[in-house]
Formats: structure tokens, C-alpha cells, sequence
């Protein structure tokens, strides 16, 4: 054999295993990529799915949280009859379109177990979520019943802090939620209980092998509380290999055991699709090789370093945040199987933090609406409680008023006849006229009793009233006595203003009251203005003064009854209780607003007996 053939052979030889050692170094490097990179993907997606899991639990709660906060429920639950309490829970199932519908008393006794839209029962005592509620405390979990996974709130049910019940609500998971997981988290999943599957992404064959591999390699150990990221595993099954991580779903001590979701990812496969592009050369280049050997490894170098130039020059941007930065390796070989995969990882990272930060909109979104509810229900129970306060106030005054006028009007008529009789000089006559006074100060009280039992709830038969008539007259009577205390008066009354229905006198009481407080509030003079306007089928009027105003804290109170702040007695505290009562029984509002030290506007609006609002609106303005 001729020495160059030698030559040849040993170079050859050389190029020959220099190509076999390549190649397994590539096999395992690439192993090694997509193990990496699968167990990153895992952990991200380990965590995607536990912010995913977080916020529909989150979600499931705060809607449960809103229904356990509803009257009829709460009253429906204090009530305690099973039989009230599942026709209530049918109209709420109907409604939520829940899968699973718990409702239990102060003791944890159930009162209505609904699953799947059917009446069922079972023991509740091993549940921590209910557990939790008892205390209190919302929680979330997930449940198993009748075969099905049921992700789960329960929430306490609370009257003024105090439980009366729990509530809780649960949702099936389903096969679609699985499927949609799998595009979100780029992995298969099997849903698990203990060693059996309930749902899988895989065909039942291998999701069973693949469990049982897992199971025997002591993988199916849920993570620690505190882990965010997931234990990634390595096992093996039917000739495949594969990495995973468990995810848990339920709390720990439940009877049921542990219920996780097991992603997984496919090694074997993988690596194939990787080296397929590179085997189909590989011949070739291993005669390029032979022939070549110079020129191929100075074509190697530069088809190494440049296409590695690119990915560093990729991570540095993508580090920077331009996940759209885009990495072109030319060639079919690993690197450029390698940049396409740094490109899709780049475009998923963008896809998800533009998924998460879409889903912290909506969650911000709904907390508005939920706040917004709250807030509703909040004044909707106000004003209830203030309208059984005047209800009840309004009885209890008029039974005592009714009770003591007669004794009182006797007294007074006695007191009264003896002054007839007695001479002025006579001994002692001045005690009689002390006690004559009193107990006339005493007939006015009970008088204004009966009256703000009649004139805010006995109704009156409704008559069209021109409010603007009304005004001037209360404006006129009390003229005078506005000029002595160094009130001014401005009347802003809107044209056309149409009529309202309702009792002339009882508004001229309301609109008396109202203006009365404000001439006590201008203690050393001031400005008082009165305005009427027409707005979306009501006519409001504005009584606004200049006065001290009123604070804060008391806002919320001046409508109660006997509630006054001013500081010598001039009164029951009833003025604006009658008013807020009568204006109730007119079918309309009023409100105040009030800034110490500027003033304070009462708005009082009156349903338009008018059924259009007029498109143009003409004021005309007075001074009495």
C-alpha cells in the first residue's frame, strides 16, 4: 500500500472517529440542551401554572365572597331550614352555573350539598377548606366527588362579624381546562390522584406507563409549600425518556389524598427531531471531510463562531427586554436548530408576560366591579336601616305622644283655669304661671311627636304641585325675619319647571325645615340660595347656605331621629327626619353635602309628573 493511501487511511481513520466522537458528543450535548431546557421550561411553566391555579382561585373566592354577602342568603342561612335553603341555592346554581353548591350553619352542619344541579350528601367534617371558613378564614381547594375533581372556595358567612355559616362553591375540571393548560404550559399533563389518572393529554396507555415509571422512581413527591419553581425529574418508560415535575392541587391531610397535575415533556423524541436535520448530511460531510480537511475546518470555525456571535448577541438583547429581536443562523445544523429555539423561547417569554399582564388587568378590572358592588349594596342596606329606624322611631313616638297629650292638655287646662281665678297680686301666683309654662313647653314636645309621626309616615292623597309657587311662598313669610339675622337670599328658579305629585303642605314643612337649619348655621349672617332645576324626568331643588357645615362624622347621621349638633335647645331633632320621611313618601331623595367652614347643600329631587325632558332650559332669577 502506498504511503499516501497510508497517509490517506490514517487521516481517514482519524477524520472517521473524529467524526463518530463528534457525533456522540453532539448526541449527548444536545441531550443535555433539551434536558436543560425542558427542566427551564418546566419550572416556568411550574410557575405559569401555579399563577394560573392562584388567580382562578383567587376569582372563584371573591365571587363567592360576593354571594355569601347577599340579605337573602344571609337570612336564608340564619333561618336554618334545609328546605328554604336549597330553593335559594337552586336560584344561585342557576345563576353562577357552579358544578358543586355547599351551604352549612354556625356549627358546620350541612344545609343544602348540591352536586352536578343534584341534591347529595356527604360528610363535610374531613374538608380544611370548610374548615378554614369556620374559623373565619376563605380558603381554596380542590375536592374529589363522584369520580371528578372539583376546584373549590369556601367562604364564611358573616352578620355584623359574627358567622351564621360557610358557603362554598366548586367548579369541575374539565378536559378543555387540560387542553388549554397544555398550550399555555407547552407540556403534557396527566391530572392524578395518588397513582390513578383522571385526566391526561396522553393516549391511557402511556399515561399509565408513565405513571407507574413515576411512581417506582419515587417522583410522585408533591413540592414543598414554599416551592415556586418545581422539582424537576428524569425517569424512564417503553423506551422513552422523559422530565417532569409535579404540581399539587389540594391542600395537605385531605381524605383523598394527594391530587397534582404531572407535566412532562419527551426527551427521546425531541433529541430525534433535533439530530434528524444533521444525520441526512452527515455522509456527505464526512467525504468533504476526507477530501477537504483544511478547507471543511476553516468553513467549520466560521460556521461555529458566527451562528454563536448571533446567540450571544441574542441573549444580550433579549436580557435587555426586545424579546422581538431576531436571530438568523444560516444553515439545517444544531446551531441553527439551537437559534430557532432561542426565538421561540423569546417569543413565548413574550407571550406570557403579555398573558400575565392582560390577566393583572382584568383582575384589577373585576376588583372594581366588585368594589363598585360592595359599595352599592353598602348604600342600598343604609338607606333600608334608615328607613326602619323612622318607621320604628315614628311608632314608638306617636304611641307615647298619644299616651301623655291628654293628662298633659288637662294639666294645661287646670293650670290655666286656677290663673283665670287668682288675682295678680295673690301669694304664690308666679309658681303657678313656672308650671303653666312647662307644661305648655311639654304640649308643644308631644305635638311635634304626633306631628312627625303623621306628617313623614301617614301618606296624603297626591295633588300636581308647582314647586316653584311652593318656594316663594316659604321665601316670603320668612323674608323678614332673614333680613334681621343678615341673610341674603337668592332665588334661582328654572322656568317651566314642571309640576311634581304630592302634598303642598308636607313639602313647605320639608322645604321650612331645610331652610331653618340653614338660617341656624349662619349665625352672624350670610349667603342662602335656593335653585330649581329639571334634570332626566325629576325636578331637584338646592337649598345651599354659607353656614359653619357640618362634619363628617355626622353626615351620616343627621337624618337619624332627635340627632341635632346645635348648641341650645331649639327642638327634638326631628325636622330632618320628618323631611327625609316625607320626601320617602313622595318617591323621591335627599342628600347633603357639607365642607366645614364653606357651607352646606341639601338636594332634594321629586319624580316630574312631565314624561319628556325638554332640550333647552331658561332660568330666571330673583332676589327677595
Amino acid at each position: 500500500m502506498k504511503f499516501c493511501n497510508k497517509i490517506l487511511l490514517a487521516i481517514w481513520g482519524v477524520v472517521l472517529s473524529l467524526l463518530v466522537i463528534t457525533f456522540f458528543i453532539i448526541n449527548y450535548w444536545m441531550r443535555s440542551r433539551i434536558e436543560e431546557t425542558f427542566s427551564d421550561e418546566l419550572r416556568r411553566a411550574f410557575s405559569t401554572l401555579l399563577v394560573n391555579t392562584s388567580l382562578q382561585s383567587e376569582i372563584l373566592r371573591r365571587a363567592s365572597q360576593v354571594i355569601a354577602e347577599s340579605p337573602r342568603l344571609r337570612a336564608v342561612v340564619e333561618l336554618r331550614d334545609p328546605r328554604t335553603a336549597y330553593q335559594l341555592s337552586q336560584e344561585i346554581n342557576q345563576t353562577t352555573a357552579s358544578d358543586l353548591f355547599v351551604l352549612t350553619d354556625l356549627r358546620g352542619r350541612p344545609l343544602v350539598q348540591m352536586l352536578q344541579g343534584q341534591r347529595q350528601e356527604w360528610d363535610l367534617a374531613s374538608f380544611q377548606s370548610v374548615k378554614q371558613a369556620m374559623r373565619q378564614n376563605p380558603a381554596t381547594d380542590i375536592w374529589m366527588m363522584g369520580g371528578h375533581a372539583f376546584r373549590v372556595a369556601s367562604v364564611p358567612i358573616l352578620v355584623d362579624r359574627d358567622l351564621i355559616g360557610t358557603l362554598t362553591m366548586g367548579f369541575t375540571i374539565t378536559q378543555t381546562e387540560i387542553h388549554s393548560l397544555q398550550s399555555q404550559v407547552n407540556s403534557q399533563i396527566v391530572l392524578a390522584q395518588g397513582n390513578e389518572i383522571l385526566l391526561s393529554t396522553l393516549d391511557p396507555g402511556q399515561g399509565r406507563t408513565l405513571l407507574t415509571a413515576w411512581e417506582s422512581a419515587g417522583a410522585l413527591v408533591p413540592p414543598a409549600p414554599d416551592d415556586t419553581m418545581g422539582r424537576v425529574f428524569k425517569v424512564s418508560a417503553d423506551n422513552e425518556s422523559y422530565v417532569g415535575t409535579v404540581f399539587r392541587l389540594n391542600r395537605p391531610g385531605q381524605p383523598d389524598g394527594v391530587i397534582s397535575y404531572l407535566l412532562v415533556k419527551p426527551v427521546e423524541d425531541e433529541l430525534n427531531r433535533s439530530l434528524k436535520p444533521i444525520l441526512g448530511t452527515f455522509g456527505i460531510v464526512s467525504v468533504i471531510f476526507l477530501a477537504l480537511t483544511t478547507i471543511i475546518g476553516h468553513v467549520i470555525s466560521l460556521g461555529i463562531t458566527k451562528p454563536i456571535n448571533a446567540l450571544v448577541q441574542g441573549t444580550s438583547e433579549v436580557s435587555k427586554g426586545n424579546y422581538d429581536y431576531g436571530i438568523t443562523v444560516a444553515g439545517r445544523d444544531e446551531l441553527s436548530f439551537l437559534a430557532q429555539k432561542f426565538g421561540e423561547m423569546s417569543r413565548s417569554l413574550k407571550e406570557k408576560i403579555t398573558e400575565l399582564d392582560r390577566l393583572n388587568k382584568d383582575l384589577v378590572a373585576r376588583n372594581r366591579d366588585l368594589d363598585e358592588t360592595l359599595r352599592q349594596l353598602k348604600e342600598a342596606q343604609d338607606e333600608l336601616l334608615r328607613s326602619e329606624r323612622l318607621a320604628a322611631t315614628g311608632k314608638l313616638t306617636a304611641q307615647l305622644a298619644h299616651e301623655i297629650n291628654n293628662p298633659i292638655h288637662n294639666i294645661q287646662s287646670c293650670l290655666k283655669t286656677s290663673l283665670g281665678r287668682l288675682p295678680g297680686e295673690t301669694q304664690g301666683r308666679e309658681l303657678i304661671e313656672i308650671a303653666y309654662d312647662e307644661i305648655s313647653r311639654m304640649s308643644k314636645l308631644t305635638r311635634q311627636l304626633l306631628d312627625f309621626y303623621r306628617g313623614s309616615l301617614v301618606p296624603d292623597e297626591a295633588r300636581p304641585i308647582r314647586l316653584n309657587d311652593v318656594l316663594r311662598e316659604v321665601l316670603a313669610a320668612f323674608a323678614e325675619e332673614f333680613t334681621r339675622s343678615k341673610i341674603e337670599i337668592v332665588a334661582d328658579f328654572e322656568l317651566n319647571l314642571p309640576e311634581v305629585g304630592g302634598s303642598a303642605d308636607k313639602l313647605k314643612q320639608v322645604f321650612i325645615n331645610t331652610i331653618l337649619n340653614a338660617r341656624d348655621a349662619m349665625l352672624h349672617g350670610g349667603l342662602l340660595r335656593l335653585a330649581t332645576r329639571e334634570e332626566w324626568g325629576a325636578v331637584k331643588v338646592l337649598v345651599t347656605d354659607t353656614g359653619i357645615g357640618i362634619p363628617k362624622e355626622n353626615l351620616s347621621k343627621i337624618f337619624d331621629a332627635f340627632f341635632t349638633t346645635k348648641g341650645k335647645v331649639s327642638g327634638v331633632g326631628l325636622g330632618l327626619s320628618v323631611s327625609y320621611g316625607i320626601i320617602n313618601q313622595h318617591r323621591g331623595t335627599i342628600s347633603v353635602e357639607s365642607t366645614v367652614g364653606k357651607g352646606t347643600t341639601f338636594t332634594i329631587s321629586l319624580p316630574s309628573l312631565r314624561a319628556t325632558v325638554p332640550s333647552a332650559t331658561s332660568y330666571e332669577r330673583e332676589t327677595p
